[in-house]
């Protein structure tokens, strides 16, 4: 089953979970920050 949460307060806009049972099958992540300097802000 497919989960969708909205962070507030953070870069990413969602966050796209796939849970089968207890088994968490894939996580996506929508947006994000700018890359600077190989690090993630």
């Amino acid at each position: 089953m497919e989960y969708r949460y909205k962070p507030e307060g953070v870069c990413s806009r969602e966050m796209i979970f796939d849970i089968e049972g207890d088994i968490v099958k894939s996580v996506k992540i929508v947006g994000g920050c700018a890359r600077k300097y190989g690090r993630y802000f």
